[in-house]
């Protein structure tokens, strides 16, 4: 006699606990993925935010470095100081920028007028086309980063002393408006990265 066949497969609890034990890999595996992918998209979003940084910077740099000597005059003809600064203005300080590239040979000049602004949280660039403008003249503005609580500045003179404005009060009242800082510090207060700051030579005037 031959011992009968035993049936072949799982038992509903076998195929239980294989689904629980699925299901259990799943739940970590996803969660592992959640968190290469949440971990990527905080890199990818800070190398944005340096990069925003550099930009800055940069802007800065290369502007600053450039100041030039030359003073303008307003749509109604007001003088413009080659370099201004005070922390009552609407624009943090404006100067003339020397080295204005012109790749398309168009017929104008290698100076241009310069501001910077603080917009909420926002830094903006501020350029006018023309260092003596006409009442109809419109300034360009590039956003160059955001999430910034305070902007400060200062400038060192000549005989190394610090000052909040530009030009001095003392330069004001005597009417000695051609001196120009050798370096102007930049602060940035950031909501995320803190405290920046920066140092920035003056070309001599």
């Amino acid at each position: 006699m031959t011992r009968a066949a035993r049936p072949q497969g799982f038992t509903l609890i076998e195929v239980l606990i294989a689904m629980a034990i699925f299901a259990i890999l799943a739940l970590m595996a996803y969660g592992g993925l959640e968190s290469v992918i949440r971990s990527k998209t905080q890199t990818e979003e800070s190398m944005l935010r340096l990069r925003a940084l550099q930009i800055t910077m940069s802007k800065l740099q290369r502007d600053i470095e450039q100041i030039s000597p030359r003073d303008g005059q307003d749509g109604l003809g007001g003088k413009l100081l080659r370099l201004s600064a005070s922390p009552n203005s609407d624009l943090l300080f404006e100067f003339t920028r020397n080295g204005w590239r012109n790749p398309a040979k168009l017929r104008r000049s290698h100076l241009q007028r310069i501001g910077y602004r603080l917009d909420e949280d926002r830094l903006l660039r501020i350029s006018w086309p023309y260092v003596d403008r006409a009442q109809d003249d419109h300034a360009s503005e590039q956003e160059l980063i955001d999430n910034i609580k305070e902007l400060e500045l200062r400038f060192l003179d000549q005989s190394n002393q610090w000052h909040d404005n530009w030009p001095p009060h003392e330069a004001l009242a005597s009417g000695n408006t051609a001196a120009q800082p050798r370096v102007i510090e930049v602060t940035l207060n950031m909501q995320d990265w803190g405290e920046i700051v920066r140092l920035f030579r003056v070309p001599p005037g």
